[in-house]
């Protein structure tokens, strides 16, 4: 079965709305006590799930791992690979999967991003611009979910 969700009206930082494939979902740490309702961006342009730094504080990660250095739109910033599970629902569909995530390490207003690997690989994703809306469609094998975790 597909979930549908509508584009979100946004505003941007310049002031202009516009509406974006942005999905509720919730996310927790690794050790599942701590769990968080945000929306999150779906982007298929990003190679993997960017956390902002609040969020990884609010699920208290452990971010004393190696810092290294992205390179995105917004230009270089450093980050700490991390892993969370992130829960998609809507109605009786449920899905709760773990996905590797970069914790940008500065303060930002960046979203939650979700990213290609380990998220879009899940799922048949559509994006209707024209209807503003996302489709997202598991991808089943036999009887058993795709992953590549």
């Amino acid at each position: 079965m597909t979930i549908f969700y509508k584009y979100k009206n946004i505003k941007r930082a310049d002031g202009v709305e516009t509406k974006l494939p942005y999905i509720p979902v919730e996310i927790k740490n690794g050790e599942g006590t701590l769990r968080f309702e945000t929306m999150a961006l779906l982007d298929s342009g990003a190679d993997i799930s960017i956390l902002p730094l609040d969020l990884a504080e609010l699920l208290n990660l452990d971010l004393s791992g190696k810092r290294e250095v992205a390179n995105g739109i917004g230009g270089e910033v450093e980050v700490v690979n991390s892993k969370i599970f992130v829960k998609v629902s809507k109605g009786h569909e449920n899905y709760e999967f773990e996905i590797p995530i970069q914790v940008l390490m500065v303060k930002s207003k960046a979203p939650l991003i979700l990213g290609r690997d380990g998220f879009f690989d899940k799922f048949k994703i559509t994006f209707d611009h024209y209807a503003e809306k996302i489709g997202l469609k598991r991808i089943i094998i036999g009887n058993r979910a795709v992953s590549h975790s």
